[in-house]
């Protein structure tokens, strides 16, 4: 077996938080810890990286589960809906870890899981086991979305988002079903997903997964995610929106919400089936495909994967962080 280069090293960006004291497995710095841990530390933007090869040392500051940046409703839906839904313990510590207080002024906001709780559930020996290898990659493939973006790198950001994506496209499923409250009907709608058609792949399981199960029980069948194409160019913004539209299917779009060569609104249930074109349209060149993405028709790719990166991350982010929150923390 060939031993596997360290990548990345991480720390807390504050490793003199006064919150350590009492809750040392709180903190990141100069220790191992759950990869499952890092992960959530990563995508509220709470946690600094150093890439080692490179020596590149940055705070990943950024949240990607700010619902208010990334998200509209349709109809009467309401972010209230979606808050309320996720008012559980880890969801208020997670929250607000990307404050600057970071966790001083938690324990006010949490009910019946405590700082403490927190705490002994990261140095359980049992929790950080379960699933080791699999959160392991799926972290680093995390960082390295991270630097990427850090380094202004946004296709290749966008391809390790790609990659994220069909990593957890079995093993969400499968996570989300052990802790699911009605597990007989999630049973019967899993067993739909994996049986039947068995050259559909791995990433049509996980959309109908979304579709079926987890936008129905998340109330998020009706929320939908906007892309909005800015330039400086009215022209260029043109382009990329008529692009948009032609590669994708129709059914992706909520209409109702679109601004004409501004802005495109896609249904949260169908975001992975965008993830995907986008992927397939851009990274390959097939002679027998007649709706590629050419370079002339995305410009600029850097610049291209800037106006969806985040969004994309922001889908990813919110389907990993509530996998975690059931697998890892639910009392």
């Amino acid at each position: 077996m060939n031993e596997t280069f360290q990548i990345f090293e991480t720390f807390d960006i504050n490793d003199d938080d006064v919150i350590f004291i009492s809750n040392p497995s709180l903190k990141i710095t100069g220790k191992s810890v759950p990869s499952y841990y890092l992960i959530l530390r990563g995508i509220v933007g709470n946690i600094k990286i150093k890439q080692l090869f490179r020596g590149d040392i940055f705070e990943q500051d950024y949240n990607y589960l700010s619902l208010q940046k990334n998200i509209s409703f349709s109809e009467e839906v309401m972010i209230k809906e979606i808050t309320d839904e996720k008012k559980n313990a880890i969801n208020n510590l997670v929250n607000l870890l990307h404050r600057k207080t970071t966790f001083i002024k938690l324990e006010k906001y949490l009910d019946d899981f405590t700082l403490t709780d927190l705490s002994n559930v990261i140095a359980d020996r049992n929790i950080a086991r379960r699933n080791k290898i699999f959160f392991d990659n799926l972290n680093n493939e995390f960082l390295n979305f991270f630097y990427y973006s850090y380094k202004n790198n946004q296709t290749i950001a966008f391809l390790h988002l790609y990659r994220i994506l069909e990593y957890i496209s079995y093993t969400f499923p499968l996570l989300y079903s052990l802790k699911t409250k009605d597990f007989s009907k999630s049973f019967d709608s899993l067993r739909d997903l994996f049986n039947g058609d068995k050259d559909k792949g791995e990433l049509k399981v996980f959309k109908n997964f979304i579709l079926n199960i987890f936008a129905k029980e998340k109330n998020y069948e009706r929320t939908t995610i906007e892309i909005d194409i800015l330039s400086e160019s009215t022209e260029y913004n043109e382009i990329i929106f008529k692009m948009l539209k032609s590669i994708c299917s129709n059914d992706i779009f909520e209409s109702g919400l679109e601004l004409e060569n501004s802005r495109l609104s896609i249904k949260f249930t169908e975001f992975s089936s965008f993830i995907i074109t986008i992927r397939n349209r851009f990274f390959h060149l097939k002679n027998s495909q007649t709706n590629n993405i050419l370079s002339t028709d995305i410009i600029d790719a850097e610049h291209f994967f800037s106006l969806i990166n985040t969004k994309c991350a922001y889908f990813i982010s919110l389907i990993t962080f509530e996998i975690i929150s059931r697998s890892c923390f639910s009392k």
